[in-house]
């Protein structure tokens, strides 16, 4: 089955490290991804390849358990999941160090459905609430990078 993939590009006004720290914070990743909560490690280690951890996800009033296992670990750089829950897929997460000291995000998800046809007729459709969803976020992201960057990064007002 093909997977339905979803691109989200933006830039964030604070580097790189700050924001591999959010998304690596993994029981506060609800906090920018408001289609999420419970987020729960179950790994037994926090960072690297091989992290698992477990997620309830509501979307377009159907709600899912995630789980989800770190299969590309490039610290401030690159953070690539395997989904491995009732939908299938990955999610990789670039980041790019911008000169003026921001950051580029370049976020891709692929996305394969259960119940064969049925699910993926369901999943095309259900496409662009996931596109808005993830932009959502984004912005999200986006002001949380913000008021965390001006504390730290004095001058980064952006």
């Amino acid at each position: 089955m093909k997977p339905v993939t979803i691109r989200t590009a933006a830039d964030l006004p604070g580097p790189p490290e700050l924001v591999w720290e959010l998304l690596t914070d993994w029981e506060r990743q609800a906090d920018w991804m408001l289609e999420m909560s419970d987020v729960v490690v179950t790994s037994d280690h926090r960072e690297g390849v091989g992290v698992e951890a477990l997620a309830t996800v509501k979307i377009g009033g159907i709600s899912t358990r995630d789980v989800i296992r770190v299969d590309v670990w490039e610290p401030k750089r690159r953070l690539g999941l395997a989904h491995e829950g009732w939908v299938r897929g990955r999610g990789d997460m670039l980041l790019v160090a911008q000169p003026d000291g921001t950051t580029h995000l370049d976020w891709t998800e692929e996305l394969v459905p259960p119940w064969g046809l049925l699910g993926a007729v369901g999943l095309r459709l259900f496409r662009p609430l996931l596109a808005r969803t993830f932009r959502r976020d984004v912005n999200v992201l986006r002001k949380l990078v913000r008021s965390r960057a001006i504390p730290r990064y004095p001058g980064m007002n952006k």
